[in-house]
């Protein structure tokens, strides 16, 4: 059953030439009146919100945890799905076709959402509303009130009946509302917005704009937490660990595989073993790292299993993983057989420094050496791989500020529009400048201010300005 002003936005629908309506029409009507609303509705969005009052008191954690759990049953009906404070709010105007309306909508969510809040040990109830705003949905939802607006020109209207508390003020702010005489939303719409701004902040008018759709909403997609779990019934029944580790291994490259395609690690997984007519065996493998090496999850898996006697044949193997976490890759030393500062040997690095020589030439392989020079140009010098570098440097002679290891031969010009450097898009100093004065002995003296910039894209730039003649900028290195 609608409330009384859901029903009264209906009858706004129907008859839009005439003027607000407080009349309700009979129950076995809602159905017929619905279809012929849903014909007159436009292609604009229809935001459902389904608050719940009882998170208020838990913490931020539990609040997340929580509304995540229950986002995933709410994937039922909509795929574009934000969390907000309270509150879980999905995008339903592209369903109301398919499930016959937003009360089956409603009805098919309430059970399963009522069913995880009694296993979460928490009051079952929430409230609900919708509009084609996601802050409007979420403020009507807040004031207990099930409430449908299917048009942006009915919004201000419906808006204006609910009480400010649903705005979530601060309790100073709420009391000077209430000293001023405002005590619903319709009427805070005949205050100017300049001076609400100067007393109450720039946030309560964004959240005014956004509600009646005048400002754009971002919004954050609800993104389902992964989840890995694959089960293999075996063909017959196995009682030796060779039988058993090439189905695991299989099984653990699928979980490897999976790990990759989401940019993700773990620090433990589990293996349940399944027997004829006895109690499963439940392995559970923990890392100290994050990892996600085929290798070593083989050889952990395999020590455990060696431990194992399996009182009776294994008829089903099944891979569980549950916890995840980002994964932040790094880079190895190339030496493999060792690193010559502790003494060890660099066999692996020298075999491969060979086959690139003997494929592409000797001169073709070089290293790089730092030379005791401030010129940039001059501070970096490239050897042959076999040749044994005969400098030795101070240290007072290194810079200690930033250098790019990638310096251009020949350095670009950069060109400035607006008063903006630009190389391929903006460029915005973040530090320097780096005075380098030398050669004054030189025709080709260098009189140079560097700057370490960034580029829009991401890029650091080192640049440089030239400090006489036209003194024009110059782009000279990347960094890594």
């Amino acid at each position: 059953m609608y409330s009384d002003i859901e029903q009264q936005y209906f009858l706004e629908n129907l008859y839009a030439n005439q003027k607000k309506s407080a009349k309700a029409f009979p129950q076995r009507e809602e159905k017929g009146r619905f279809n012929e609303i849903r014909k007159t509705i436009n292609s604009d969005s229809l935001w459902y919100a389904i608050y719940f009052p009882q998170f208020k008191n838990l913490n931020e954690t539990q609040k997340k945890n929580y509304l995540s759990q229950l986002a995933v049953l709410v994937k039922k009906i909509s795929s574009n799905i934000t969390i907000q404070k309270q509150a879980i709010v999905c995008e339903v105007r592209s369903a109301l076709r398919y499930f016959s309306g937003i009360d089956n909508i409603h009805k098919i969510i309430k059970v399963p959402i009522e069913s995880k809040l009694k296993e979460l040990q928490l009051p079952q109830y929430f409230s609900y509303a919708a509009c084609p705003t996601v802050t409007g949905s979420l403020l009507l939802a807040r004031s207990g009130k099930k409430t449908l607006v299917y048009r942006k020109k009915n919004l201000r209207s419906a808006l204006g009946k609910l009480p400010i508390s649903v705005l979530e003020l601060s309790r100073e702010n709420f009391r000077k509302l209430n000293n001023m005489g405002v005590h619903s939303l319709r009427d805070l719409w005949i205050l100017p917005l300049s001076g609400l701004q100067k007393r109450f902040g720039s946030d309560l008018i964004t959240t005014i704009n956004k509600a009646l759709c005048l400002k754009p909403e971002p919004i954050l997609n609800f993104t389902e937490p992964p989840n890995f779990s694959i089960c293999h019934v075996l063909p017959y029944e196995i009682e030796k660990i060779s039988q058993l580790m090439p189905v695991v291994e299989k099984m653990l490259k699928e979980s490897c595989q999976f790990l990759r395609n989401h940019d993700l690690c773990i620090t433990s997984f589990q293996v349940l073993l399944s027997h004829l007519r006895k109690t499963d065996t439940t392995i559970n493998i923990g890392m100290r790292l994050p990892n996600r090496s085929l290798k070593h999850f083989s050889k952990l898996l395999r020590a455990n299993l060696e431990n194992l006697r399996f009182s009776s044949p294994v008829i089903t193997v099944k891979l569980n993983i549950s916890e995840f976490e980002t994964f932040h890759g790094y880079s190895e030393a190339l030496s493999l057989g060792g690193d010559s500062r502790r003494g060890g040997d660099n066999s692996d690095l020298i075999e491969l420094m060979e086959q690139f020589a003997a494929r592409l030439g000797k001169d073709s392989v070089l290293k790089v050496r730092t030379t005791p020079s401030y010129c940039p140009e001059l501070a970096i010098k490239q050897l042959r791989y076999d040749q044994i570098g005969s400098l030795r440097i101070e240290q007072e002679i290194i810079s200690s500020t930033p250098r790019p290891f990638m310096l251009l031969q020949n350095p670009k010009e950069l060109t400035i529009k607006n008063g903006r450097l630009y190389n391929k898009e903006n460029i915005i100093i973040i530090s320097g400048p780096e005075r380098i004065e030398t050669q004054w002995w030189n025709v080709s003296d260098v009189l140079r201010d560097y700057y370490v910039a960034l580029e829009r894209n991401g890029s650091r730039l080192w640049i440089y300005r030239e400090r006489k003649g036209t003194k024009k900028w110059y782009l000279h290195g990347y960094f890594s």
